[in-house]
């Protein structure tokens, strides 16, 4: 699979008020077709910064029509007004999420799609707000990604935080070449309980 950050969180006001960036479309064409012809799936990440997501999924809906393609919410970015991502940790409520798990059930009923996953990044518990409201849909899994960095010791004991969480129907884990300290190796991902799902290298 690939995993393509298309709405990236700035550091400082963009144009659109959002501080958000977004990867150009003829380049999100580029990868779908990719992806296509070598039978991959492809991962649509949205930073959401100061807009919302239920404005940064309208974006996005063409490219999720498709069969092979995925979502996933980083609220590690999704800030309010007066907060800048980066800077300030920002949340994703249970309505936030809800609304992305049931746009994507609305796109598997119409288009008569398989079934949706929606990867929801998490490494402190204030990411995700509300948790125990969150819904689950028949066709859409509800990823819960552990995606901090550092030692593997304490990627592993904040995995089995998060994968455990009520909400998380699978769980993965993103590993960091550049900023794990210790990177986990293939057989570490694999003796972890639950085993991921999903496995993210950035």
């Amino acid at each position: 699979a690939i995993h393509l950050v298309y709405a990236v969180a700035q550091y400082h006001p963009t144009d659109n008020g959002l501080y958000l960036q977004y990867v150009d479309d003829s380049d999100l064409h580029r990868l779908l077709d990719l992806t296509r012809q070598h039978n991959m799936l492809l991962f649509i990440d949205l930073q959401i910064g100061r807009s919302s997501v239920e404005a940064e999924l309208t974006r996005v809906l063409p490219f999720l029509r498709e069969p092979n393609v995925h979502l996933a919410l980083d609220p590690e970015f999704a800030v309010t007004s007066g907060q800048v991502p980066g800077l300030d940790l920002g949340s994703l409520d249970a309505a936030d999420i809800g609304h992305a798990q049931a746009t994507l059930q609305r796109l598997v009923d119409e288009e008569r799609l398989p079934p949706k996953l929606l990867v929801v990044h998490q490494f402190a518990d204030s990411m995700v707000v509300d948790g125990g409201a969150i819904g689950r849909y028949p066709d859409v899994a509800l990823v819960i990604d552990m995606d901090g960095f550092g030692l593997a010791d304490v990627k592993r004991s904040q995995y089995e935080r998060y994968a455990n969480q009520p909400y998380a129907s699978r769980a993965a884990i993103k590993l960091f070449f550049d900023y794990d300290l210790d990177l986990m190796s293939e057989s570490d991902v694999l003796a972890l309980e639950p085993r991921p799902a999903v496995v993210i290298y950035q």
